[in-house]
């Protein structure tokens, strides 16, 4: 395996397609052993409840793969500590490896790679803090970099910018597919609204959210909590006398596991 790249069990890989597929779907290793490829045996039944019996695929392989390392990024940047920022006043980088300007916008500084400042985030949390949406970014580009391996990482985003999703790398809008997307995988993005937030509490008129399985997901701000737990907390910090609920968007962000593989000039 590429050094940086994160690879992931069957029983991983298989966990993630049941939550597509259904419960009955089933992956046998059928290919190179102890190692989730396209030649890999998929069993599961279609929307008719038909059984079906095929390969994995490189389609899926690679979405199941991109899939999961979204969420083992956020599972580890919930653990990194990073603070939640609700305004300008309490962002902040490491100063060593990113620059910030104004509202927010933080940079890779000149002769950093962004592979070692993306992975300092999730190393020194606590030098960190931003808001809901840049916290997400972090998180897909993770994603990406636990995919294609730091090299390549390297290569294909030499001058990362965050800034909520006002800043996106041209091979990051490549690989983006948005609206409302077939099935809904762990590793999604979703967003929650909240239209009646409270004004002093702005930072929370909605949440970004990555979907991580078993009707868990993870905000920064809040954690990891289930659907009902994020439209509680939204609701907690509605405007005095609101009556309309927070609810999820039908608005949903997956990256293209084929469009980010073909970043990888160093595969396995």
């Amino acid at each position: 395996m590429a050094v940086g790249k994160v690879m992931h069990t069957h029983a991983e890989t298989e966990k993630v397609l049941k939550e597509v597929y259904g419960p009955s779907a089933v992956l046998r290793d059928a290919g190179l052993k102890g190692k989730v490829d396209p030649a890999d045996v998929f069993v599961y039944r279609d929307g008719k409840g038909k059984l079906v019996k095929t390969t994995l695929g490189k389609t899926r392989t690679q979405q199941a793969h991109m899939q999961l390392n979204v969420v083992k990024a956020a599972r580890a940047f919930a653990a990194a500590g990073v603070n939640f920022s609700g305004s300008s006043k309490t962002d902040k980088v490491n100063k060593d490896l990113w620059w910030m300007g104004y509202g927010g916008k933080m940079g890779v500084r000149q002769g950093v790679k962004p592979s070692d400042a993306i992975n300092d985030i999730f190393k020194q949390g606590d030098k960190y803090g931003m808001e809901c949406a840049t916290g997400t970014m972090v998180v897909l580009y993770k994603g990406i970099l636990d995919t294609i391996g730091p090299k390549d990482f390297d290569r294909a985003f030499a001058k990362t910018r965050l800034f909520r999703w006002d800043i996106k790398d041209d091979d990051f809008k490549k690989a983006e597919k948005t609206g409302k997307l077939p099935g809904f995988w762990p590793g999604d993005h979703t967003y929650f609204k909240n239209p009646d937030f409270d004004p002093a509490n702005s930072a929370f008129q909605g949440e970004n959210v990555i979907y991580l399985g078993d009707g868990m997901f993870f905000g920064h701000g809040l954690g990891i909590v289930s659907e009902k737990g994020v439209i509680e907390s939204l609701n907690n910090l509605r405007k005095p006398g609101a009556t309309n609920s927070a609810r999820r968007d039908d608005f949903e962000l997956r990256l293209d596991g084929g469009k980010i593989a073909m970043l990888d000039l160093d595969p396995d």
